[in-house]
C-alpha cells in the first residue's frame, strides 16, 4: 500500500530547516560570539595599557618639570605655555614650555626641541600665589591634574 500525495508532500518536505542546517547555523553563531568576545577583551586590554602608559608619562613629566622649575622663576604665562628664567645670575637664558603639535616641548632661548609630554590634546596652566596648576588632556580624553610649587619672582 502506497500513500500518494498530491502536491502537499513536497511542500511539507521543503518547509523549515533540517536539524543539520539548524546545528550549522547555531555553530556559526557561537563561533562569531567567541570571536567578538575575544576581540572585546583585546580592546579592553589595549585601553588599560594605554592608560598605564599615560600615567607613567604624566608622572615622568611632572618629576622632570618639578626638578627644572626648582631653579627657575615664572616670567610669563599663557593658557598653554609658560616662560621661566633661572635663579642663577650667570644663566641669562629664558626657558619655554610650549604646547605644540600634541606635545609639550622645552626650549632654551626659543631654540631646541626637548619633548616632555607627548600625545596630549590640550594643556592648561593656572598660576596661584604658591605655584602653578597644570591640567593635561590626553588623546584618549583622560584628564590629569597636578599642582607644583614654584617661585614667581626673581630673588
Amino acid at each position: 500500500m502506497s500513500v500518494k500525495c498530491r502536491g502537499r508532500c513536497d511542500d511539507m518536505r521543503k518547509s523549515g530547516f533540517t536539524i543539520i542546517e539548524a546545528l550549522l547555523a547555531l555553530s556559526v553563531n557561537t563561533l562569531l560570539l567567541f570571536l567578538m568576545t575575544g576581540g572585546l577583551q583585546v580592546i579592553q586590554a589595549s585601553q588599560e595599557q594605554l592608560e598605564k602608559t599615560n600615567i607613567a608619562q604624566w608622572h615622568l613629566f611632572l618629576n622632570q618639570l618639578e626638578n627644572e622649575l626648582a631653579d627657575e622663576v615664572l616670567v610669563q604665562k599663557t593658557s598653554a605655555n609658560i616662560y621661566t628664567k633661572s635663579v642663577n645670575p650667570a644663566d641669562k637664558a629664558t626657558y619655554s614650555y610650549i604646547f605644540s603639535s600634541n606635545k609639550i616641548v622645552r626650549q632654551k632661548d626659543g631654540t631646541g626641541h626637548h619633548p616632555m609630554l607627548m600625545g596630549i590634546k590640550s594643556v592648561k596652566y593656572e598660576v596661584t600665589n604658591e605655584g602653578i596648576s597644570i591640567q593635561a588632556v590626553f588623546a584618549d580624553n583622560q584628564t590629569y591634574k597636578a599642582y607644583l610649587v614654584m617661585q614667581k619672582k626673581l630673588p
